[in-house]
């Protein structure tokens, strides 16, 4: 640890940017600052009940798990008179995706990073999204915020994330603490994702619940004629039997790929010629971000499937899947059909970033080399029932104790446990706490394991650590080393709140400190430039929300308001 702190040096001119920026940022302000500004004023206006807002993928559509739920919400008349609010990033590259909806009154398309987009934000009761806001957000105590995510970890991830251990985890980390509520698929995604990849015990207060994923409904109860004319009217053919090829994302953080484009055009052609052309057809599903790029491929264009499809709901349609590391294969075992792995980076990921599924107990063949791929696609497409015979005790393992809760109720069961509860009438006090406690009792009791349960193993002293970076004096890293060093983290639980995350030094101390350590990164409101007493109140609240610590440190020279308001505010 020595030698980690002696790589900071203090940074005079990092320190006289910063002072520029402060004094020039009024007169220059990007639109997406005012656009934060607008937020932080908004949160002063009153909530907008029976308001739901919705975002999937930063933006990207009308998607995934949050999907599910508005679409879930629209068939029932309970909720008749509620507004739906949907965030999407590119209205133009997303109209495909919305118009299904936009027509409807109660329907409302912002635009992602519009000033109505941070008032909606702001002031709706219920918030839905399967990623995160960003780092402006903060809940206001009468909102109601349900983080769905998207998927069942199969990677390393969070705190658990070898190349980018904080990077990874502090924005997902700091929205999970601040929900009401959190969804999970399963005992696997609970225990592995929430509890240990983001470090949610001890301090999560809100409520888990395991009741399945909403976006799996679709799956356990195709509506194939609707997706499929959702597929012709795109221009795909939907006249054969589906072969889909979806790898998972690689590259790093946003938009840094990692994908040879020309590589991976080779191997959608060696696929196709790998099958019966009269019988099959492939088609290839991929992040957003290669989209874009391989869109603009003539070689590849008529391969892709938009993102404007939901995922889940082309799923219901495909034959035989072929993928990889991605959570995407978590989803298609509902549908009891071939899936095939093509891992060519295995060793990578396994000496690297890290698995949590072993390879070995994945339902399917498991091969790094293209050859042994386009064999068995062959093979599984003359004769489909013998492949899933011979992977059958894999896929029955798996399936018991990775969908077990997937019976297409888990829209239902959410509604019912958050939105009907949160419906009743404000007389009838004792009628909401009844019916939230029947559903929580009745969920508990099945024999599916369905389960909610509120706040995690709470048993540690809970410390907090604010730690100011921006000083970038030797002697607080000392002296932060030293505290750490100190401490018995069997009893007590740690949360850094540090103050800058871009400097690379920073960024290699923090990743190296001890795995126990729960890393939170404050970053300054850009349109703030008087930092009162009032501010850091209001800081405190959209940094920390409702958390509350045993003990507060001040490392680095932090003003004392942060261990003044940490345990002062109203809960």
């Amino acid at each position: 640890m020595d030698k980690i702190a002696a790589t900071i040096r203090p940074s005079i001119k990092s320190n006289v940017r910063r002072f520029c920026k402060r004094i020039l940022q009024p007169f220059f302000m990007p639109q997406k600052d005012y656009g934060k500004k607008v937020y932080f004023h908004s949160l002063k206006k009153p909530i907008k009940e029976q308001y739901v807002f919705y975002e999937a993928f930063a933006g990207l559509g009308i998607l995934d798990n949050p999907r599910a739920i508005f679409k879930a919400l629209l068939k029932d008349s309970f909720f008749k008179d509620f507004v739906h609010v949907w965030a999407v990033d590119d209205l133009e590259r997303a109209e495909p995706n919305t118009k299904e909806f936009s027509s409807l009154a109660n329907v409302v398309i912002v635009k992602r990073g519009s000033s109505r987009y941070y008032e909606y934000l702001a002031t709706c009761q219920y918030l839905i999204a399967n990623t995160t806001f960003g780092y402006f957000f903060e809940k206001r105590p009468q909102q109601v915020y349900i983080n769905t995510w998207h998927g069942v970890p199969t990677k390393y991830m969070g705190y658990e994330h070898t190349a980018e251990r904080v990077e990874n985890a502090r924005g997902p980390a700091r929205h999970f603490l601040s929900a009401d509520y959190l969804l999970s698929s399963n005992r696997f995604m609970t225990d592995i994702m929430y509890r240990r990849s983001y470090k949610l015990d001890e301090l999560f207060e809100g409520t888990l619940l395991e009741i399945g994923t909403p976006r799996m409904d679709c799956l356990t109860a195709p509506d194939k004629k609707y997706v499929y004319e959702k597929l012709n009217r795109l221009g795909l053919q939907t006249d054969k039997k589906i072969i889909l090829y979806a790898p998972t994302w690689k590259g790093s953080l946003y938009d840094r790929l990692d994908y040879d484009v020309k590589e991976l055009k080779q191997l959608i052609y060696q696929f196709a010629d790998s099958v019966n052309q009269q019988e099959y057809r492939i088609y290839l599903r991929v992040h957003y971000f290669l989209y874009r790029i391989l869109a603009a491929e003539p070689g590849l264009r008529d391969f892709l499937i938009p993102f404007t499809i939901d995922t889940n709901e082309l799923l219901s349609v495909v034959d035989v899947l072929i993928s990889d590391y991605s959570s995407i294969f978590f989803d298609y075992l509902a549908t009891g059909k071939p899936m095939i792995f093509y891992v060519p980076d295995l060793e990578q990921y396994e000496t690297g970033r890290g698995l949590y599924v072993p390879v070995d107990s994945l339902p399917g063949l498991v091969s790094s080399e293209k050859d042994v791929i386009c064999q068995t696609l062959s093979l599984v497409t003359k004769a489909p029932k013998d492949y899933l015979k011979t992977y059958q005790k894999r896929y029955q393992t798996m399936l018991s104790w990775c969908t077990y809760n997937e019976d297409g109720n888990s829209c239902r069961r959410l509604i019912d446990i958050v939105f009907k509860k949160m419906s009743m009438p404000e007389e009838d006090v004792a009628l909401r706490e009844d019916l939230s406690e029947f559903y929580l009792r009745q969920y508990r009791r099945t024999e599916t394991g369905i389960y909610a349960f509120e706040g995690f193993r709470q048993n540690k002293t809970r410390a907090l650590i604010c730690f100011n970076t921006r000083v970038n004096q030797e002697s607080s890293y000392h002296e932060l080393l030293e505290y750490l060093e100190s401490i018995d983290f069997e009893k007590k639980d740690v949360t850094l709140l540090v103050t800058s995350f871009k400097d690379e030094k920073n960024k290699q101390f923090f990743n190296h400190l001890p795995a126990e350590v729960r890393i939170l990164v404050w970053y300054a409101l850009p349109f703030v430039t008087s930092q009162t007493k009032n501010f850091f109140r209001h800081e405190v609240r959209r940094t920390l929300g409702t958390m509350q610590f045993d003990e507060v440190k001040v490392i680095g020279g932090v003003t004392k308001y942060w261990a003044e308001f940490v345990n002062a505010l109203p809960r």
